[in-house]
């Protein structure tokens, strides 16, 4: 057989607890098996966790579908997000749309994700999850102005004003229903951010993680290689 991690021979090299046939490669020398019993083993994984995280499943309901344990899942999903880099944007003069979600999160008053879309191509330029400081809002909106904006659309935050040139800046009614509408996908999409549901995140840590594989690989026509 061939290896599952570099491709290159195997060889028999005694037997498992369980009694199966074990192997260990030549080339990187890890051990492993021909078939593994529990799912969690399946090569396909981390495909099949990402469409379910992005279709409204929750760690329980992930668990149960793949019959994989629930530490297995979140486990998974921080090491998805984790191999997932900020997506590269080659562009200028694009009209963009930036505004906060609120979030229910166990411990914290009010947790928000808070992000800039492209209103034409529907991509995600930057986001944030946690409290709409200034400063957190002004990474976003800093990664914005890099891309040489035409015009920026945000709600009427004060804080807005303070951290968009006027020239570039509006918050006038009705220009920022393109990423209105993104909010109600995000709730539709994504449980954990759903606002009548027992699911909610205890751990911004994971609903980082859950937006993150959302916005840059779900929605990215899969073309970031998972680990």
């Amino acid at each position: 057989m061939n290896c599952k991690k570099c491709n290159g021979r195997c060889i028999k090299n005694g037997f498992q607890v369980n009694g199966r046939q074990r192997y260990i490669c030549k080339e990187c020398r890890i051990n492993q098996q021909a078939i593994y019993k529990y799912n969690a083993y399946n090569k396909d994984l981390n495909e099949s966790i990402v469409k379910l995280v992005a279709n409204s499943c929750g760690i329980r309901d992930i668990s149960r579908v793949l019959s994989i344990s629930k530490t297995t899942v979140i486990n998974k999903i921080l090491t998805i997000a984790n191999s997932i880099n900020r997506t590269r944007f080659n562009e200028s003069k694009q009209i963009y749309e930036v505004d906060e979600l609120s979030v229910k999160m166990k411990g914290m008053k009010r947790c928000w994700i808070m992000y800039a879309i492209n209103r034409k191509t529907r991509q995600i330029v930057d986001f944030n999850v946690g409290s709409n400081t200034k400063e957190k809002l002004g990474k976003i909106i800093n990664s914005v102005l890099r891309l040489n904006p035409k015009k920026i659309y945000t709600d009427r935050l004060t804080t807005y004003k303070n951290l968009i040139p006027e020239d570039v800046h509006s918050n006038r009614k009705y220009q920022t229903n393109t990423i209105e509408r993104y909010n109600l996908n995000l709730r539709t999409h994504i449980k954990r951010i759903s606002r009548k549901t027992i699911c909610f995140s205890r751990n911004i840590k994971m609903l980082k993680a859950s937006v993150k594989i959302y916005f840059w690989y779900a929605n990215n026509n899969n073309t970031i290689k998972l680990q």
